[in-house]
C-alpha cells in the first residue's frame, strides 16, 4: 500500500502547484502608475462590514467601507493594502495589479463563542460544541517560548497531567484524566488532520497555530480505538491569501542550571564519623583510611580530601532555538515555510545528555473551482546524547561491582573519594587484577580496598564519560488533502447546502541509528569491566506508516434546522524493523566498528499492524440553541483474533443553550452563552504487542519416541489467549459552559466518569502449565476513573492596560475493579495494586517510632534482631512477629486534585506573563532521598542522618531523632529500612513554570524595514513551593507505581533571552 499511497502524494502535491484557476482580473500598467481597485471586506460568516478602514500601507491612503462592505481606491498595482475593523484581527492584503479583489474576511478577536473550532474531519463553532473539548489559547503560547509541544500545555488545561524526567530530548508523559489502561496511557496527537501516534518530540513548537484537547468519547469517537486516552489536535501555520511576503524570526539563546540545595549531603570529616559509628555498630571492621581521634573523639579521613560531587559532576548547560518562517499567499493559494533549530547542551560532565533538533516543514493550500488542495512536507533530524547510564544491567554485562545511575551515584558517593587522581591511569602498582588493562581507571579519582572499605561504588565522571549513548532520529513526513465541492462541481449553485468529499493521504518514514559503547577498566578489585565483556552495539529502526482517508461531509440548513453529516472510511498500516548488531572484546587502541570485535552477534525483527475503519457522524442544532451529535465508528484491527478483531464504538452528545431560549431574563450584555450538555459513548483500545494471540514453537526443544528411537522435534512453548478483544472504555460526561460581559467571562464545569473494561492485563500462569511464559495477556481486568473539572478566564483588552488571567482545577478518583481470574491483587516494588482500591498504591509497614529503651522492645511485637535505637513496626496481623505479613496500605501517589494558574498583562509595549501549575493530596517516594537517609551501607548519606547514635549519659536512653546506623544488616530484616511512612512524602507543591518579560519596540525606529521586534528575558522551572525534598515533584511515576520516582534526570532550571521581528 505504502508505494501507491505515496505515488498518489505525489500527483496531488504536484497538481496544488500549479494554478489551474482562471487569472483575476489585472491591469496592465506600469508600477509608478495606479489603478483603480474594488473589494469588498465581510466577517467570518461572510457578511458585510460597513465602516471597514482600508488604507494603502505607509501612506494617509484610505477609504471607507460602505453598506454593503464595499470599498474603491485608487493605488499602485503593487500596493499592500491594511485592513481594520473594530473587534476584527486586521490584515495586510497586496494587490498585485488587480483591479477587482477578492471578498477580505475579518476574523473577530473577541468573540470567542464564533471561534472555529478543529474536531475530528471537521471545525465547529465553539459555541455548538457538545463533547469534552479544551482550547487552548494559541496566541497566548505563541508569546512564550517552549522547546516541546506537549509542554506547552502544562497547566493550561484541566485534567490534563504533564510531566517529563528533565533530560534534554526526553518525550513528556501526558495524561488525560488519569490512567485508562494498564499499557500506555499516552494521547492520540492529530496534526493537521492526521493521526501521528503518540509522541511529537520531532516538531517544533514554532509551528503550530492551534491547539485543541479532545477528552471523552463524544468528542474523540470519530478516532475510534486511536481516542482511548484523549486526542490532542494540532494545527500547523499557514500563509494567508492575498498576503505580501513575510519573513518572521524567532529565537532565544538560554543557560540551564540544576538546583544545587536539593539534598543536603555530608562533607568529608561528616561522613568519617558516620561510617566510623556505622561500623562500630555492627561489627564491621574499620577501613585504614579512617581513624578515631582520640581528642575529639570522631573519626576522621587519613587526608584532606573533600569531594563536593554535585559540583564535579553537574554544569551549566546552554539551550538555544531560531526559527525562520516565510508566509503568504494570492488569492487562490497559500504557503508557510519554517526552518527550526534547537540545540540542547546538557548540565553533567560527559558524554550527555545532549540534544539537538533541525526541523523544516513547507505547508501550501491552492484552491481551483471546485477544488481545494493543501500539501505538508515535514523533515526533522535530531541527535541525542543520552544520559551515561540509567539502568545498568540493561548496557553493562558481566559487570563485578556496582555501577548505578549517573544521578544517584553523585549525590550518594563518598566524599573522601576523589573526583580526578593522574595516579589512576595506571593502577598495577595498586589493585592487582589491573595488570591486564591498558587504561585502568582513566585517570578519574577511585578508592583501594584498603583505604575505602570493602565496598562497591564507581566514579559517575567515569561512567558517563566511557559509556556513549546515542540516538540518531530522521522523520519524515508528508501529506496531501484534495477537498471537492461537489455541487460547485455538478454547477449546482446552493447557499445553504453544501456537499464535500475529501481524500486525506499520509506517509511518514522515521529512520534512528542507535549506538551504544562501554569499554573495558578497572577501578578496584571491587568495581571492574572485564576485557570480555565490553561491549559495542549498533542498531537500526525503522517505522513507516502509511494512511488513507476518504469522506463525505454534507452541510445544510433549512430553517432553523442546521445539519451535518459525515461518513468515511480509513485505512491505516504501520511496518516496524529493527536490526541490532553487537560485539564484545576489542583491541585497543579502539577503532569502534563490530567488525573488529572478537565476536559478534545479531538480531532482527519485523512486524506489520494494520487498521480499518468506517465512521459515521451527525452533528444537528435547531435554531442554535438545541444541540445534538451521534457518531458512530467501526475499527478492524491485525493485533486481535480474526473472529473478533472488528469493534463498533458509538457515542452520543447533547446540548441545550439555555441563554437562546426567550424567557431567559438576562440581557446579552450580561450573559453571552448558558450551555448545558451531556455525553455518552465508548472508545477502544488495542495498544498490545504484535501477534499476541497466536501461540509460538521453540524448535527442538522436545524429544519424542517413535519406534523407541528418539526423534528431536518442537512443541508449544508458550500459552496464549486466542480470543484477544477490545478494550472498552466507556465515558460519561455532564458539562456546563457560560460566557459572560460580552465574553470577558468564561467558564466551564464538567463532572466524567470512564470505565474501562476488559482491560489487557498479564495474567499469572500456573507452573504445571508447562508453558515458558509465567504470564498470559487476556482481556481480564477493568477500573474506573471518575472527577471534577473547572476552567475560567478573564480578559479585559479595551485599555492600554490589557490583561487575561486563567485558572483551571481538575479532581481524580481511580478504583480498580477487577485483575481477572482469580487474582485481586498485585505488588510492584512497593507498590499494590488491589482490587477496590485505587492503582499502585504505596505498601509496606506502619512505623510506631524507635525503641528508645530496652524495655520499648521487651514490650513491642518480635523483631529478631533489633536494637535499642532501632524502628518499631506495627503488628497488622497481631500474632506477635513483625514480617513481610504485616504490610499494607500506605498512601497514595496519584494527584488528587491539579491545578494551574496564567495570568498575562501589556501596558503599551511592555507585556508580562506568569504560568504556575500544582497538584494536592498525594505522595512521593524518592530513591535518592530515601538512599540518603538509608540506616545502612557506605555510601553518603542525609546531613540529618549525623544525629544517629545519639544517647543519654548512662548509655541506656537512645535520644536520637533518626534511626541507629550500621555500616551491614545483622538482623533477620534491615529494620530502620523497611519501607513504610518514612519512606513516603507529602508531594503538594505549586510550581512557577514560566515567567517571560517582554518589550516591543516602536516600528517606527527601524525605518519600515523591520516590524513587529519583540525583545524579551524568560525564566522557566524558576521555583516550587513544596515540603518535598527531591527533583521532579511532579514526576508521574509507572502505570502500577505512580510517585514512585527513581532517579528521575531533574528539570533545570533556564534562564533565557529572545527576540522576534518580521520584514
Amino acid at each position: 500500500m505504502k508505494k501507491q499511497l505515496f505515488s498518489m502524494m505525489l500527483c496531488l502535491g504536484a497538481i496544488g502547484s500549479i494554478s489551474l484557476s482562471p487569472m483575476p482580473a489585472m491591469a496592465a500598467v506600469a508600477q509608478d502608475q495606479t489603478i483603480k481597485v474594488k473589494g469588498q471586506v465581510v466577517d467570518d460568516l461572510g457578511e458585510p462590514l460597513i465602516g471597514a478602514s482600508v488604507r494603502v500601507k505607509d501612506s494617509t491612503v484610505g477609504a471607507v467601507t460602505d453598506l454593503d462592505g464595499n470599498f474603491q481606491l485608487d493605488v499602485k498595482p503593487n500596493a499592500v493594502l491594511v485592513v481594520s475593523y473594530l473587534g476584527f484581527n486586521s490584515r495586510e492584503i497586496a494587490v498585485r495589479g488587480r483591479a477587482v479583489l477578492e471578498p477580505i474576511q475579518l476574523s473577530s478577536d473577541n468573540n470567542v463563542l464564533e471561534q472555529v473550532v478543529v474536531v475530528g474531519y471537521g471545525v465547529q463553532k465553539k459555541a455548538d460544541l457538545t463533547g469534552s473539548v479544551s482550547i487552548v489559547n494559541a496566541d497566548e503560547l505563541k508569546k512564550v517560548s517552549n522547546s516541546n509541544i506537549s509542554t506547552m500545555l502544562e497547566g493550561k488545561v484541566p485534567g490534563v497531567q504533564i510531566t517529563t524526567d528533565g533530560q534534554p530530548g526526553a518525550d513528556p508523559s501526558v495524561r488525560i484524566r488519569g490512567i485508562g489502561s494498564f499499557g500506555s496511557t499516552a494521547p492520540l496527537y492529530v496534526i493537521d488532520g492526521v493521526p501521528m501516534g503518540t509522541t511529537i518530540r520531532d516538531f517544533s513548537p514554532n509551528d503550530i497555530e492551534t491547539i485543541q484537547v479532545l477528552k471523552d468519547a463524544a468528542a474523540g469517537a470519530i478516532y475510534g480505538s486511536r481516542a482511548a486516552n484523549g486526542v490532542i489536535i494540532i494545527t500547523t501555520k499557514n500563509g494567508k491569501k492575498d498576503q505580501p511576503l513575510k519573513v518572521n524570526y524567532s529565537g532565544y539563546f538560554g543557560i540551564d542550571k540544576i538546583s544545587d540545595g536539593v539534598y543536603d549531603v555530608m562533607d568529608a570529616d561528616q561522613y568519617s564519623n558516620y561510617i566510623g559509628q556505622a561500623c562500630a555498630n555492627s561489627g564491621t571492621t574499620l577501613p585504614g583510611g579512617y581513624s578515631l581521634d582520640p581528642t575529639t573523639g570522631k573519626y576522621k579521613f587519613m587526608d584532606n580530601t573533600n569531594t563536593d560531587w554535585f559540583n564535579e559532576v553537574f554544569k551549566t548547560g546552554t539551550r538555544q532555538n531560531h526559527n525562520v518562517a516565510l508566509s503568504g499567499g494570492s488569492a487562490h493559494s497559500t504557503y508557510n515555510i519554517s526552518l527550526d533549530y534547537f540545540n540542547q547542551k546538557g548540565t553533567l560532565e560527559g558524554a550527555g545528555p545532549n540534544y539537538e533538533r533541525y526541523t523544516a516543514r513547507v505547508n501550501n493550500t491552492m484552491e481551483t473551482k471546485f477544488i481545494k488542495f493543501r500539501t505538508s512536507l515535514v523533515y526533522s533530524h535530531s541527535d541525542q546524547d543520552n544520559m551515561g547510564l540509567s539502568n545498568a544491567s540493561e548496557y553493562v554485562q558481566g559487570l563485578y561491582g556496582d555501577v548505578t545511575n549517573v544521578l544517584r551515584g553523585t549525590l550518594l558517593m563518598q566524599p573522601t573519594i576523589k573526583a580526578y587522581d593522574e595516579s589512576t591511569w595506571v593502577l598495577d602498582d595498586k589493585v592487582g587484577l589491573a595488570n591486564g588493562y591498558k587504561y585502568d581507571a582513566y585517570g578519574y579519582g577511585v578508592y583501594y580496598d584498603t583505604i575505602h572499605g570493602d565496598i562497591s561504588a564507581s566514579n559517575p565522571l567515569l561512567v558517563n564519560n566511557l559509556l556513549q549513548r546515542n540516538t540518531r532520529v530522521d522523520r519524515f513526513v508528508g501529506t496531501a488533502s484534495a477537498d471537492v465541492d461537489l455541487f460547485n462541481m455538478l454547477g449546482i449553485k446552493s447557499k445553504n447546502h453544501s456537499l464535500h468529499y475529501n481524500i486525506n493521504l499520509s506517509y511518514s518514514k522515521t529512520h534512528a541509528k542507535d549506538f551504544t559503547w562501554i569499554a573495558a577498566w578497572a577501578q578496584s578489585n571491587r568495581v571492574y569491566l572485564d576485557k570480555s565483556n565490553e561491549k559495542l552495539t549498533k542498531g537500526s529502526r525503522d517505522y513507516t506508516d502509511a494512511l488513507i482517508e476518504n469522506t463525505l461531509t454534507y452541510d445544510g440548513t433549512i430553517g432553523k434546522h442546521h445539519l451535518n453529516v459525515v461518513v468515511g472510511q480509513t485505512y491505516e498500516e504501520e511496518y516496524t524493523d529493527l536490526l541490532t548488531g553487537w560485539g564484545v572484546n576489542f583491541p585497543e587502541p579502539y577503532f569502534l566498528q563490530l567488525q573488529n570485535a572478537s565476536s559478534t552477534y545479531s538480531s532482527s525483527y519485523e512486524n506489520k499492524h494494520a487498521i480499518a475503519s468506517y465512521i459515521g457522524r451527525i452533528n444537528y442544532n435547531y435554531d442554535e440553541k438545541y444541540l445534538l451529535s451521534a457518531v458512530v465508528r467501526r475499527d478492524g484491527s491485525s493485533r486481535l483474533s480474526k473472529n473478533i478483531r472488528w469493534g463498533t464504538f458509538p457515542s452520543v452528545s447533547v446540548g441545550w443553550r439555555i441563554d437562546k431560549e426567550k424567557f431567559f431574563p438576562l440581557s446579552p450584555d450580561v450573559m453571552n452563552m448558558l450551555k448545558i450538555r451531556g455525553s455518552y459513548g465508548v472508545l477502544g483500545n488495542e495498544n498490545i504487542g504484535e501477534y499476541m494471540y497466536q501461540t509460538t514453537m521453540n524448535r527442538n526443544n522436545m524429544t519424542y519416541s517413535f519406534g523407541n528411537s528418539p526423534v528431536t522435534g518442537s512443541a508449544v512453548s508458550t500459552f496464549v489467549d486466542n480470543n484477544l478483544a477490545w478494550e472498552k472504555k466507556k465515558t460519561t460526561n455532564v458539562g456546563i459552559d457560560v460566557a459572560m460581559f460580552r465574553n470577558r467571562l468564561e467558564f466551564t464545569i464538567e463532572w466524567y466518569k470512564n470505565k474501562s473494561e476488559d482491560l489487557l492485563y498479564a495474567v499469572p500462569v500456573p507452573a504445571s502449565a508447562g508453558v515458558s511464559n509465567t504470564t498470559v495477556t487476556m482481556n481480564a481486568a477493568s477500573m474506573e476513573n471518575s472527577g471534577f473539572e473547572f476552567s475560567a478566564t478573564y480578559r479585559n483588552n479595551d485599555h492600554d492596560f490589557k490583561y487575561q488571567i486563567g485558572a483551571n482545577l481538575s479532581t481524580l478518583k481511580n478504583k480498580v475493579l477487577s485483575l481477572g481470574f482469580g487474582t485481586d491483587s498485585y505488588i510492584t516494588v512497593a507498590s499494590k495494586t488491589e482490587v477496590g482500591q485505587e492503582i499502585g498504591k504505596f505498601y509496606g509497614w506502619v512505623y510506631e517510632g524507635i525503641a528508645r529503651t530496652q524495655a520499648d522492645l521487651d514490650k513491642h511485637a518480635s523483631q529478631p534482631g533489633a536494637n535499642v535505637g532501632d524502628c518499631l513496626y506495627k503488628d497488622i496481623n497481631d500474632d506477635g512477629v513483625i514480617d513481610a505479613n504485616d504490610q499494607t496500605i500506605l498512601g497514595s501517589g496519584l494527584p488528587k486534585i491539579n491545578f494551574g494558574i496564567n495570568a498575562r498583562f501589556e501596558y503599551k509595549n511592555v507585556d508580562l506573563s506568569i504560568s504556575t501549575y500544582g497538584a494536592l493530596n498525594y505522595h512521593v517516594s524518592d530513591d535518592i532521598y530515601n538512599s540518603l537517609n538509608s540506616c545502612y551501607g557506605w555510601a553518603n548519606k542525609d546531613v540529618a542522618m549525623a544525629d544517629a547514635n545519639r544517647w543519654s549519659d548512662d548509655g541506656i536512653t537512645y535520644l536520637s531523632s533518626v534511626p541507629r546506623t550500621y555500616a551491614a544488616n545483622n538482623a533477620t530484616l534491615a529494620w530502620n529500612d523497611l519501607f513504610s511512612e518514612r519512606k513516603i512524602q507529602n508531594a503538594a507543591y505549586w510550581k512557577i513554570a514560566n515567567v517571560e518579560l517582554g518589550y516591543n519596540l516602536p516600528d517606527k525606529w527601524f525605518g519600515g524595514y523591520v516590524n513587529g521586534v519583540r525583545v524579551y528575558v524568560s525564566a522557566q522551572n524558576l521555583y516550587t513551593f513544596t515540603g518535598y525534598k527531591g527533583y521532579n515533584v511532579d514526576y508521574a511515576g509507572g502505570t502500577f507505581t505512580p510517585g514512585y520516582n527513581f532517579c528521575s534526570f531533574p528539570s533545570a532550571q533556564s534562564f533565557m533571552a529572545g527576540l522576534h521581528f518580521t520584514f
